[in-house]
């Protein structure tokens, strides 16, 4: 066995292709394949059922794989308590929902490249269930989400908190509607645009609602979208009022394009999360990059 077929194996379990592992490694295809065929040869074991359509990884393969990932961050942590690095640059993968990815991610980012300038990142973007999953299959190392999914196999910190508000038009009618002091409920008389079922943020509003005594059959829903730009372009033309995020919120506030009507009830709050595996042994760079995001929003 040699850390090379790990590395392997370890990329074909995490991206469930042995093309794409050998794209991502800069090996050709066929090398891939008698690296795999070569450790179950010698642990006499069948790691990967195999079809012309799709690779998914056996039960001894997902034990395999927990075993390897330690041998493999072992070894890593060897090269960098000797002052060396096999890799000229080190990478994190991660995925981030609609919030996190982006409008937390992009600076979060930024900020952690000026610090370790060397460190490339890859960024998935999903739903909170589509970033879930991915942990789930070994995809990416850390996810970014809004919502929790029950599941022994995760954990979750809470690292930052988001805020839903109420974006309207700009125009006299809503500035007058500001001055009078009027209440959420006055505010979602109003035609309302909704994001789609599926995204955690419609579920926020819908909970949101929920406190305020408010059904969304109460409100006068004019439109569904999937997106939350479209959702701000549509409102900065007047074709009625949302309830988004007030970090998705604070670009087109700034530019004059809309205007957000800020609750300061408690319940108006979310938290966001960081997740990955309750097993997950990360390596020195992951395990920074959690710090320097727990640092980053301790406040």
């Amino acid at each position: 066995m040699e850390l090379k077929q790990l590395e392997i194996f370890a990329k074909v379990v995490e991206v469930q292709s042995f093309s794409k592992a050998a794209k991502e490694l800069y090996v050709s295809q066929p090398t891939v394949s008698s690296n795999i065929v070569a450790l179950e040869k010698e642990f006499e074991v069948k790691l990967f059922e195999r079809t012309t359509k799709k690779v998914s990884v056996t039960k001894e393969g997902e034990n395999f794989y927990r075993y390897a990932k330690e041998i493999l961050e072992v070894s890593e942590e060897l090269y960098y308590e000797f002052g060396k690095s096999y890799r000229q640059t080190e990478r994190i993968v991660l995925a981030g929902s609609t919030i996190p990815s982006l409008y937390i991610l992009p600076e979060l980012v930024l900020k952690f490249q000026k610090k370790y300038p060397n460190v490339q990142f890859s960024i998935e973007q999903g739903d909170s269930s589509e970033v879930i999953q991915k942990v789930l299959s070994h995809q990416v190392a850390i996810g970014m989400v809004g919502q929790i999914k029950e599941d022994s196999r995760l954990c979750y910190i809470p690292f930052c908190r988001d805020k839903l508000v109420v974006i309207t038009p700009v125009n006299n009618y809503y500035q007058e509607l500001f001055r009078t002091d009027c209440t959420i409920k006055r505010f979602l008389e109003e035609p309302v645009i909704f994001r789609e079922q599926k995204y955690g943020e419609k579920k926020e509003a819908e909970l949101f609602l929920e406190r305020y005594r408010i059904t969304e059959e109460d409100l006068n829903v004019i439109a569904y979208m999937n997106d939350q730009e479209m959702i701000k372009r549509s409102v900065s033309c007047g074709m009625g009022i949302s309830l988004i995020s007030k970090r998705a919120a604070m670009d087109y506030a700034e530019l004059g394009k809309i205007y957000i009507y800020e609750p300061d009830e408690e319940v108006s709050y979310r938290e966001l999360y960081l997740v990955f595996e309750a097993k997950k042994k990360f390596d020195k760079l992951e395990k920074k990059f959690l710090d320097f995001t727990m640092e980053t929003y301790k406040k």
